[in-house]
């Protein structure tokens, strides 16, 4: 074969896997691999991330954007539109393999998977905040735990895909999502039905969330929460982002379709402190008065799931997801305040922080992706990777600090 043909093939093939989509790296797929033998479901992280930025889909597969989230009337119908966009083509499987969906495919950030809490190996599900007593109910008498796995469309996927092209050095530099990244998270509870009584007929997953040896049947975990999240330009003055959150109540439909069930609890674009602050109803948001069971919301009526810490709210917790430059940055990530806390505490925490937009320039921010930000922490704390050279922070004439090797993270904890 002649140099020239060489050539174009090598371009061919660089082109396809631009186009196809890129496995920068093997990350892996779950905190333990599935025992021999095992047969049922194995976890695959969706990983050959897009290389170059995908194009928008057409405004008929986006039709949330036909719709004004800030009008109250049209709320519901943006909510809808952003679960419908979810559910298409990863129904018929219920979200075994997102990566293989015919319509869309979905990518998982990678690095969850370890610490206790990390990705197991059915479902890929990490831990989240377990639910206190009463908080899913007045028949629940025992705190449960709640697991969960999220993931982003294509465009979302393309920018994971930069930001840890290079695993040994994730570059939060390139954490900025395009408009219309939509991510998706599913929450469930190992709750049982006598407890919550309003999740019959959700859709039920065994995980591995005890980690146990052998073959045997996992636990049952059942859906209590979908949330989703859309960058949307028409939220710029605020966050740039329109979180919403869903929760499955039996009583909302007769269909035998678990998604028929997800009942909005609310939408929100900014946490609103001023309001927040005189203890009036919050104004960048809209909460579903009209959902069977009224479990719990955020801090002072602010919107959150019910799965989410009651202390706090989407926009104040995903408004810092942030990657520290230095060991000891300044500030330091507010904690979710106390019910009776200070004006200063309720100001720091629930004040509007812009897409993309550091804490400070201790920081670099990873617009709103707490996957992003617990992934490179992890990375970074376990010795196995470290912020690119030239990402620390200049301090006069004794030069760049040391990169860090302790990293801030937030979690529906703290």
């Amino acid at each position: 074969m002649r140099n020239g043909s060489v050539r174009s093939v090598v371009i061919a093939i660089v082109s396809a896997l631009a186009t196809a989509g890129t496995a920068w790296a093997a990350f892996p797929d779950a905190r333990d691999p599935p025992p021999a033998g095992w047969t049922g479901p194995v976890f695959k992280l969706s990983q050959a991330y897009p290389g170059s930025l995908p194009n928008l889909e057409p405004l008929s597969k986006r039709k949330w954007r036909d719709f004004d989230f800030k009008i109250p009337a049209q709320a519901p119908q943006y909510l809808k539109a952003v679960l419908d966009y979810c559910m298409e083509g990863n129904t018929a499987n219920n979200f075994a393999d997102v990566g293989q969906n015919s319509v869309r495919k979905w990518y998982h950030a990678p690095w969850l998977h370890t610490t206790a809490s990390g990705r197991e190996f059915i479902r890929g599900m990490t831990r989240e905040r377990p639910s206190r007593v009463g908080e899913l109910g007045p028949a629940q008498t025992s705190e449960h735990a709640n697991w969960a796995v999220g993931f982003y469309n294509a465009r979302g996927g393309h920018t994971i895909g930069q930001v840890w092209k290079d695993p040994a050095h994730p570059d939060p530099r390139k954490a900025k999502f395009p408009s219309n990244t939509v991510t998706c998270k599913l929450l469930f509870t190992t709750a049982p039905l006598s407890q919550v009584p309003f999740l019959e007929g959700s859709l039920e997953w065994q995980a591995d969330i005890n980690r146990q040896s052998g073959t045997g049947t996992r636990p049952t975990l059942r859906l209590l929460q979908l949330d989703v999240a859309v960058k949307d330009n028409r939220a710029n003055s605020t966050t740039g982002w329109v979180f919403g959150t869903f929760q499955y109540e039996k009583a909302a439909s007769s269909s035998p379709n678990w998604w028929e069930h997800m009942v909005p609890v609310g939408l929100m674009w900014g946490s609103d402190v001023t309001n927040v602050l005189a203890n009036n109803a919050p104004t960048q948001q809209w909460i579903n008065t009209n959902r069977g069971q009224k479990l719990h919301l955020g801090f002072r009526g602010l919107l959150n799931g019910p799965i989410d810490n009651p202390l706090a709210s989407c926009t104040g917790c995903h408004g810092f997801a942030q990657v520290n430059r230095i060991n000891s940055p300044i500030p330091s990530i507010p904690r979710i305040p106390v019910a009776n806390a200070s004006v200063n505490s309720i100001t720091r925490y629930f004040t509007n922080i812009k897409s993309f937009t550091p804490l400070s320039d201790d920081y670099y921010s990873v617009d709103y992706s707490l996957q992003l930000q617990i992934g490179i922490a992890r990375a970074v704390q376990a010795g196995q990777a470290s912020l690119p050279a030239g990402t620390g922070v200049l301090n006069g004439a004794a030069g760049m600090e040391p990169l860090p090797t302790r990293m801030e993270v937030v979690t529906r904890e703290n």
